[in-house]
Protein backbone atom coordinates (compact mmCIF):
# COMPACT_ATOMS: atom_id res chain seq x y z
CA UNK A 1 0.00 0.00 0.00
CA UNK A 2 3.18 2.08 -0.04
CA UNK A 3 1.96 5.81 -1.65
CA UNK A 4 -2.08 4.77 -1.40
CA UNK A 5 -2.41 7.16 1.11
CA UNK A 6 -1.58 9.92 -1.03
CA UNK A 7 -4.61 9.22 -3.36
CA UNK A 8 -7.38 9.78 -0.72
CA UNK A 9 -5.33 11.93 1.95
CA UNK A 10 -6.29 14.85 0.27
CA UNK A 11 -9.09 17.06 -0.50
CA UNK A 12 -10.11 15.71 -3.74
CA UNK A 13 -9.88 12.12 -2.23
CA UNK A 14 -11.62 13.53 0.63
CA UNK A 15 -14.29 14.35 -1.36
CA UNK A 16 -14.71 11.49 -3.35
CA UNK A 17 -15.20 9.33 -0.22
CA UNK A 18 -17.84 11.67 1.17
CA UNK A 19 -19.82 11.64 -2.13
CA UNK A 20 -20.07 8.04 -2.59
CA UNK A 21 -20.78 7.81 1.26
CA UNK A 22 -23.94 9.91 0.61
CA UNK A 23 -25.11 7.69 -2.16
CA UNK A 24 -24.39 4.51 0.63
CA UNK A 25 -21.45 3.07 -0.90
CA UNK A 26 -18.43 3.29 2.02
CA UNK A 27 -15.36 1.03 2.98
CA UNK A 28 -13.28 1.54 6.20
CA UNK A 29 -10.96 -0.23 7.38
CA UNK A 30 -8.80 0.76 10.90
CA UNK A 31 -6.28 -0.57 12.76
CA UNK A 32 -6.67 0.22 16.52
CA UNK A 33 -3.17 0.92 17.97
CA UNK A 34 -2.30 0.92 21.31
CA UNK A 35 0.37 0.55 23.98
CA UNK A 36 1.06 0.44 28.05
CA UNK A 37 1.86 3.44 29.86
CA UNK A 38 3.04 2.42 32.44
CA UNK A 39 6.71 1.55 33.83
CA UNK A 40 10.01 3.19 32.49
CA UNK A 41 10.25 0.91 29.33
CA UNK A 42 8.41 3.68 27.49
CA UNK A 43 10.23 6.79 28.62
CA UNK A 44 12.46 7.12 25.34
CA UNK A 45 9.24 6.78 23.19
CA UNK A 46 7.06 9.39 25.58
CA UNK A 47 10.20 11.78 24.87
CA UNK A 48 11.32 11.72 28.16
CA UNK A 49 14.99 11.48 27.02
CA UNK A 50 16.32 11.73 23.95
CA UNK A 51 16.66 13.84 20.98
CA UNK A 52 13.10 15.09 21.93
CA UNK A 53 13.91 17.50 25.15
CA UNK A 54 11.44 20.54 25.34
CA UNK A 55 14.26 22.28 25.41
CA UNK A 56 15.62 21.41 22.20
CA UNK A 57 12.34 22.23 20.63
CA UNK A 58 11.71 26.11 19.29
CA UNK A 59 8.01 25.76 19.93
CA UNK A 60 5.76 24.45 23.59
CA UNK A 61 3.37 21.94 23.75
CA UNK A 62 0.55 22.45 25.93
CA UNK A 63 -3.26 21.49 26.99
CA UNK A 64 -4.91 24.69 25.56
CA UNK A 65 -8.23 25.90 24.96
CA UNK A 66 -10.06 24.58 22.14
CA UNK A 67 -9.92 28.64 20.92
CA UNK A 68 -6.43 28.55 20.50
CA UNK A 69 -6.33 25.84 17.42
CA UNK A 70 -8.91 27.52 15.70
CA UNK A 71 -6.69 28.83 13.05
CA UNK A 72 -5.87 25.43 11.77
CA UNK A 73 -10.18 24.74 11.13
CA UNK A 74 -9.42 22.00 14.41
CA UNK A 75 -13.27 20.27 14.70
CA UNK A 76 -13.29 21.44 18.25
CA UNK A 77 -17.08 21.14 18.05
CA UNK A 78 -16.45 17.33 18.02
CA UNK A 79 -14.82 16.85 21.44
CA UNK A 80 -16.43 14.88 24.04
CA UNK A 81 -17.21 15.86 27.84
CA UNK A 82 -13.92 15.11 29.70
CA UNK A 83 -11.50 15.56 26.13
CA UNK A 84 -8.75 17.77 26.18
CA UNK A 85 -6.61 19.94 23.11
CA UNK A 86 -3.43 19.17 23.38
CA UNK A 87 -1.62 21.85 21.12
CA UNK A 88 1.84 22.66 19.77
CA UNK A 89 2.76 26.61 19.63
CA UNK A 90 5.28 28.79 18.40
CA UNK A 91 4.73 32.05 19.69
CA UNK A 92 1.17 32.69 19.02
CA UNK A 93 1.09 30.62 16.78
CA UNK A 94 -0.51 27.15 16.35
CA UNK A 95 1.29 24.77 14.54
CA UNK A 96 -0.49 21.43 15.40
CA UNK A 97 -3.21 19.60 18.04
CA UNK A 98 -4.43 16.42 19.14
CA UNK A 99 -7.63 15.25 21.40
CA UNK A 100 -7.00 13.44 23.93
CA UNK A 101 -9.81 11.50 26.40
CA UNK A 102 -9.93 9.05 29.36
CA UNK A 103 -11.92 6.38 29.84
CA UNK A 104 -14.14 7.92 27.35
CA UNK A 105 -16.90 6.63 24.10
CA UNK A 106 -16.56 8.00 21.21
CA UNK A 107 -18.88 8.14 17.86
CA UNK A 108 -16.60 6.37 15.24
CA UNK A 109 -17.99 8.07 12.11
CA UNK A 110 -15.95 5.92 9.04
CA UNK A 111 -16.85 2.77 11.05
CA UNK A 112 -20.62 4.46 11.92
CA UNK A 113 -20.55 3.09 15.62
CA UNK A 114 -19.63 3.93 18.69
CA UNK A 115 -16.28 2.45 20.81
CA UNK A 116 -15.49 2.55 23.82
CA UNK A 117 -11.79 3.19 25.31
CA UNK A 118 -10.59 2.22 28.44
CA UNK A 119 -7.88 4.26 29.47
CA UNK A 120 -6.31 6.99 26.81
CA UNK A 121 -7.66 7.67 23.24
CA UNK A 122 -5.60 10.06 21.06
CA UNK A 123 -7.48 11.04 18.00
CA UNK A 124 -7.14 14.05 15.27
CA UNK A 125 -3.71 14.36 15.06
CA UNK A 126 -2.91 17.21 12.60
CA UNK A 127 0.15 19.32 11.74
CA UNK A 128 -0.25 22.15 9.48
CA UNK A 129 1.52 21.35 6.57
CA UNK A 130 3.79 23.85 6.64
CA UNK A 131 5.26 22.43 10.16
CA UNK A 132 5.61 19.74 9.22
CA UNK A 133 8.67 17.41 9.84
CA UNK A 134 9.66 19.30 12.39
CA UNK A 135 9.03 16.70 15.45
CA UNK A 136 5.70 18.64 16.16
CA UNK A 137 3.63 15.33 15.95
CA UNK A 138 5.35 13.10 18.13
CA UNK A 139 6.34 15.88 20.46
CA UNK A 140 2.26 16.06 20.05
CA UNK A 141 1.79 12.52 21.07
CA UNK A 142 4.55 12.32 23.77
CA UNK A 143 2.84 14.83 25.58
CA UNK A 144 -0.16 13.18 25.52
CA UNK A 145 1.12 9.68 26.58
CA UNK A 146 2.46 12.01 29.39
CA UNK A 147 -0.80 13.80 30.04
CA UNK A 148 -2.89 10.44 30.34
CA UNK A 149 -1.05 8.95 32.46
CA UNK A 150 -0.99 12.29 34.92
CA UNK A 151 -4.36 11.25 34.86
CA UNK A 152 -4.83 7.75 35.77
CA UNK A 153 -4.77 6.04 32.26
CA UNK A 154 -2.71 2.86 32.44
CA UNK A 155 -3.29 2.31 28.30
CA UNK A 156 -3.13 4.78 25.61
CA UNK A 157 -5.44 3.81 22.22
CA UNK A 158 -5.90 5.23 18.80
CA UNK A 159 -7.89 4.46 15.54
CA UNK A 160 -5.07 4.42 12.66
CA UNK A 161 -7.13 3.79 8.48
CA UNK A 162 -5.15 1.30 7.26
CA UNK A 163 -3.78 3.45 4.13
CA UNK A 164 -2.91 6.36 6.41
CA UNK A 165 1.05 5.62 6.34
CA UNK A 166 2.41 8.20 7.97
CA UNK A 167 0.00 8.19 11.01
CA UNK A 168 1.30 4.82 11.57
CA UNK A 169 4.57 5.35 11.73
CA UNK A 170 3.92 8.08 14.44
CA UNK A 171 2.18 5.97 16.36
CA UNK A 172 4.39 2.87 16.02
CA UNK A 173 7.53 5.34 17.02
CA UNK A 174 6.05 5.57 20.29
CA UNK A 175 5.82 2.51 21.30
CA UNK A 176 1.93 1.55 19.91
CA UNK A 177 1.43 -1.81 18.58
CA UNK A 178 -1.40 -3.01 16.87
CA UNK A 179 -3.67 -5.23 18.12
CA UNK A 180 -6.93 -5.77 16.17
CA UNK A 181 -8.06 -4.54 12.81
CA UNK A 182 -11.72 -2.66 12.01
CA UNK A 183 -13.53 -3.36 8.74
CA UNK A 184 -16.65 -1.76 8.21
CA UNK A 185 -18.45 -2.20 4.46
CA UNK A 186 -21.52 -0.27 3.21
CA UNK A 187 -23.56 -0.85 0.02
CA UNK A 188 -26.87 1.02 0.16
CA UNK A 189 -28.84 -0.78 2.99
CA UNK A 190 -26.51 -3.90 3.28
CA UNK A 191 -23.33 -3.61 5.79
CA UNK A 192 -20.64 -5.90 7.07
CA UNK A 193 -18.51 -5.20 10.13
CA UNK A 194 -15.60 -7.42 10.76
CA UNK A 195 -12.99 -6.94 14.07
CA UNK A 196 -9.84 -8.81 14.04
CA UNK A 197 -7.34 -9.55 16.70
CA UNK A 198 -3.86 -9.11 15.79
Amino acid sequence: MTGVWRVFRNPYGRALYEFLAALGVTATWMCEYARPLDGAAHTDADGDSGTDRESDRPFTVETADPARVAPLDAPVDQLVDGESVVAAVEGETPLGYLFLSVDATHDIAPLERSMSFEGAYVRRVFVAPAHRQRGVASALLAAACRESRDRGASRAAALVALDNRPSRGLFEKHGFRPVRDHRYVRLGPFSVRSTRER
